[in-house]
């Protein structure tokens, strides 16, 4: 069996992800846009680490080299696992949780996938001479980019990207947060 190679993208996307609350704006982002929440990691990330800002070009390259992948794999996984909370039919409840939860953990395992084919699409090297405002701008632009492949961004939206920025960017404050958005 073939291991995942170690990644920053991975790991970013794990302290990030795993934080109190990004979980929840996420869902509420992906339910409200059927976004792909590993396109606003990679957005993320690629500001936080002095990759810079995307283009609208760039953005649709991502898209479509892991639209295929997303749909046709991570949302049909998710699908099944949401539909098996709480059971299915006659089936037994605890085999079908632990079934749900192998389901979660393949779920887990196409959306690394997924994140690893997004950072072989674009070649973009690390700036480390950028201040962390500069990266946080960067991260804003990337994720404003992405929106605007399918809508605006609304006050909800903008709480949510907030929220999670804020997790990405510690050391920042909330004024330097709401103003790059």
């Amino acid at each position: 069996m073939t291991e995942f190679p170690d990644h920053p993208f991975w790991d970013f996307s794990l302290d990030v992800y795993m934080s109190e609350g990004v979980g929840a704006a996420f869902l509420e982002l992906q339910k409200a846009h059927e976004l792909d929440v590993n396109i606003l990691l990679f957005c993320m990330w690629v500001g936080a680490s002095g990759r810079g800002s995307l283009t609208t070009e760039q953005m649709t390259v991502l898209l479509d080299a892991v639209s295929v992948w997303h749909e046709d794999v991570v949302r049909a996984l998710r699908a099944i696992r949401v539909r098996m909370k709480g059971g299915i039919g006659n089936a037994p409840s605890q085999l079908s949780e632990s079934l749900r939860q192998r389901i979660q953990k393949t779920e887990i395992d196409c959306e690394h996938a997924e994140q690893l084919m997004l950072t072989e699409v674009l070649d973009m090297t690390a700036d480390k001479g950028k201040t962390a405002s500069e990266r946080l701008v960067d991260a804003a632009s990337n994720l404003s980019t992405y929106f605007a492949t399918f809508g605006s961004i609304s006050v909800s939206d903008k709480q949510n990207l907030c929220f999670v920025l804020r997790i990405a960017f510690p050391n920042l404050n909330d004024f330097q947060l709401e103003d790059a958005l």
